[in-house]
């Protein structure tokens, strides 16, 4: 039997991934997806799955899950082939131009191109410095909301001020017992204007109390969370104050892993520079989404899309020696 080599591998299955994966298949490249976790979706399905989506041109407004649904619905038309729980350690180029994806089990896959759409890469949630606060995790303390329904009814301090904080002081409303308490160590929170104001005209109904400029100190309970000791930095006071269930919503730590030492250019410590269709540095790879750079860049899901049609279309062109150019889906 001939080896079995695909069009174009995906290196990611976030929202940018799953798109690429249907142009790819909308132009009958054979597309295979290899994704590090064990479901697809990415990061919004790993950290908020729930959470409402506003910035997806065409939905008003969309929960992440449903978001992911729909993409995995469209990119699935054309029978992809998935990989998950799989990481490619290295990659080595054939003098036929062929990529061979080394994975971390040992195997060998080949390829014509590579999309790298591996968002910010690997995460790992920023952590409140406070001793002996991991001891709560599962029992009370939380870095992103999976599950509302698990919130229902329970008294809930989110820690952030950024627009993950402020999204779920509102998208808790219907849920927690009220007031949704948020704490920020800045009298100033950094997530968009309208997302503040909103919040702000919830405190002013008392179905929010905001705490500024407030840090958490120390935590406590009987087995479970109970309560946390807060401090207003600004006065030193300290007030206790009751909780069920601590959010902390401080940003993530990302790397980008193995994919560091594929000898790509970088734009930054996180991002692939890539010209304005795509390409890397490193002939037959493309990178699109978060994890791609170039000046101006704007980190959007809806950007990310437009990028995966970008390097879907020209991986095409490249593979079969022709101008790139699109197939609409109207024809």
């Amino acid at each position: 039997m001939g080896e079995h080599i695909v069009d174009i591998t995906i290196i990611g299955g976030g929202p940018t991934g799953l798109a690429a994966a249907y142009y790819g298949g909308h132009r009958d490249a054979s597309v295979r997806i290899v994704e590090s976790l064990e479901q697809l979706g990415g990061q919004v399905s790993a950290v908020y799955p729930e959470k409402h989506i506003f910035d997806v041109a065409g939905y008003p407004r969309v929960n992440g899950q449903e978001l992911i649904d729909l993409l995995t619905e469209q990119a699935m038309q054309y029978e992809p082939e998935v990989r998950l729980g799989e990481v490619i350690e290295a990659i080595t180029h054939r003098e036929d131009s062929v990529i061979e994806l080394h994975t971390a089990a040992g195997e060998t896959l080949l390829t014509r191109t590579m999309i790298i759409t591996a968002g910010h890469g690997a995460f790992n949630p920023r952590k409140l410095d406070l001793p002996d606060l991991a001891r709560w995790e599962g029992n009370g303390l939380h870095y992103f909301v999976r599950q509302k329904d698990a919130f229902a009814g329970k008294r809930v301090v989110l820690v952030g001020g950024g627009d993950s904080a402020l999204d779920w002081a509102m998208g808790l409303q219907d849920t927690a017992a009220l007031p949704i308490r948020l704490i920020h160590r800045r009298e100033r929170f950094r997530g968009l204007e309208s997302s503040v104001n909103a919040v702000r005209e919830l405190a002013d109904r008392g179905d929010v109390e905001i705490m500024v400029p407030c840090e958490v100190r120390a935590a406590a309970g009987n087995g479970r969370l109970e309560s946390i000791t807060v401090e207003n930095t600004a006065t030193g006071e300290l007030s206790e104050v009751g909780c069920d269930e601590l959010v902390t919503l401080l940003g993530f730590v990302s790397h980008l892993g193995p994919i560091a030492n594929w000898g790509l250019e970088f734009e930054n410590k996180r991002q692939i520079r890539v010209n304005q269709i795509g390409e890397t540095n490193v002939p037959g790879i493309y990178a699109a989404g978060d994890v791609a750079g170039f000046e101006g860049k704007i980190t959007l899901i809806t950007v990310g899309f437009s990028e995966a049609a970008l390097a879907a279309n020209h991986a095409v062109a490249r593979i079969r020696g022709e101008k790139a150019q699109p197939k609409y889906s109207t024809e």
